[in-house]
């Protein structure tokens, strides 16, 4: 159900129109091994695009609709799509990005259009479907784009085997009587394979583009709303907001939180206020999810049980040797959802998938007598702001780099809203350069406004790297958590 219009698809009609998508895709000329992109907001066509591409054993590509125009050109330079489907909002800009792109052939709006090319036009006429031979453990279904453990964003391969995997494995969280509340964008797998979880097992569904506490509760009184499926600043605005006396909240029984970590503090008096039960997740788009945590015997400072048909172990930082119970190390895993590995590059996914299979996910923590997992810290170094606009380091202190300074070292910070934003410690190549100048050069240089400054800049006269050149961000995070302490 389309929360903003009262639109809706049967599980019937989603099965017609993937159909009908299929058939007409093909006949486009899409092959296997093509790829398909996905740069829109949440619409009841977006599931219907993304199962119709993946039954053409073509491979998904999801990309923010909020993206300037470099950033989706570098992102569908290497990904290659032929067809991409968007907003209206964005469609000019896309047929800018083709122009730069010359894989792309065409693009159409997801939902309906007057204006341009859609998803209903496509499918208007369309015939008896026509479907290509799937190799499940091998062909991509979905090519989300991640930082990783490190550096710049790739491609995640997500074969048909991981993505049914993942739904079967968190089938337990969810009952065909349930209605559930997705904000959260289908193109961050959060929101994917909750989508498609509820498609697998019956679950009703009511989508949104955009979150507000009173559109929220609004909803959830409407269509007797009984799980949400949020990120930390959506949990902190239902807590803070004086408009839960307002609505008729009593469907409401429990609230998924995932992407980032939630202050146990906050996880707790949101129980009481809201008298909801409040379950923490924690995955990666390598292999989500991981764990989830259900019912109120799992400590709310942890991330849960492991989930079934998987494997985890934590390894020393140094040695690599395997550690027991309450020792603190790098959290690795193995199971049917781990990724193939990275789009085009066998290095990066040498670097992360050891021979022995594990997946090392860049993680820190520990498991307790109980076997209950604990995720304390991370090595890996991209940032997280409002739980799932990734910033990658390596990508601003790239554009850091052409504007005055020979040494550059990004990292996120603490912030009550947004979890985390970026802030830069700069080396000058020239005395007159100012803070000011570099949150304008950065603003002008065509980045998403999620990806901006907000933690600040700070001079430093040298910054610290390992023996191999690496930067010491978590000797920067520590100094960081230190100064902010004592204010």
């Amino acid at each position: 159900i389309d929360g903003e219009s009262g639109r809706s698809y049967t599980f019937a009609d989603v099965r017609r129109d993937v159909m009908k998508c299929t058939s007409e895709l093909v006949r486009l000329g899409i092959q296997p091994g093509d790829v398909v992109a996905m740069c829109c907001s949440n619409c009841l066509e977006y599931p219907v695009i993304t199962i119709a591409a993946a039954s053409c054993s073509a491979l998904v590509t999801t990309c923010n609709p909020t993206y300037t125009e470099a950033e989706m050109t570098k992102q569908f330079s290497h990904s290659q799509p032929i067809a991409v489907f968007c907003d209206e909002e964005n469609y000019l800009e896309l047929t800018n990005v083709a122009k730069k792109v010359p894989s792309i052939k065409h693009i159409f709006i997801a939902a309906s259009s007057k204006k341009y090319p859609s998803l209903k036009d496509l499918i208007r006429n369309a015939r008896y479907p026509v479907y290509n031979k799937i190799n499940p453990t091998e062909d991509t279904f979905l090519l989300p784009y991640s930082s990783g453990t490190t550096g710049l964003p790739k491609g995640v391969m997500l074969t048909h085997y991981n993505m049914v995997s993942i739904t079967e494995l968190c089938n337990f969280l969810s009952t065909p009587n349930d209605i559930f509340y997705l904000v959260l964008p289908m193109f961050h797998i959060y929101g994917m394979m909750s989508v498609m979880k509820s498609l697998v097992k019956g679950t009703t569904m009511v989508i949104s583009k955009r979150f507000t506490v009173e559109s929220f509760f609004g909803l959830v009184e409407r269509y007797k709303i009984t799980s949400l499926l949020a990120v930390p600043p959506m949990v902190l605005a239902m807590y803070n907001s004086p408009l839960n006396s307002k609505y008729d909240l009593s469907s409401l029984i429990r609230v998924f939180c995932g992407a980032a970590p939630l202050p146990l503090g906050v996880s707790v008096e949101v129980q009481k206020k809201l008298n909801v039960s409040l379950i923490q997740g924690w995955g990666l788009s390598e292999a989500v999810p991981l764990t989830a945590s259900f019912g109120g015997a799992i400590p709310l400072a942890s991330v849960g049980v492991i989930t079934a048909n998987t494997l985890i172990k934590i390894v020393d930082l140094g040695s690599g040797k395997v550690l027991g119970p309450n020792e603190e190390g790098e959290i690795c895993c193995k199971g049917p959802q781990v990724m193939k590995g990275y789009y085009k590059n066998p290095s990066a996914t040498t670097q992360c998938i050891d021979y022995d299979g594990w997946f090392h996910t860049g993680d820190i923590g520990y498991y307790d007598e109980h076997g209950l997992l604990y995720v304390i810290d991370r090595l890996k170094e991209l940032i997280k702001y409002k739980g799932f606009q990734v910033v990658a380091p390596a990508e601003l202190e790239a554009e850091l780099l052409k504007h005055y300074v020979t040494d550059v070292a990004v990292i996120g910070v603490p912030d009550t809203e947004a979890g985390e934003v970026p802030k830069a410690f700069l080396v000058k190549s020239r005395a007159s350069l100012t803070a000011d100048d570099i949150h304008s050069f950065l603003e002008g240089a065509g980045v998403s406004k999620f990806k901006y400054l907000r933690g600040g800049v700070e001079f430093l006269s040298v910054i610290p790297k390992s023996a191999s050149g690496k930067i010491l961000r978590r000797e920067l995070r520590v100094k960081e958590t230190l100064k902010l302490s004592k204010l």
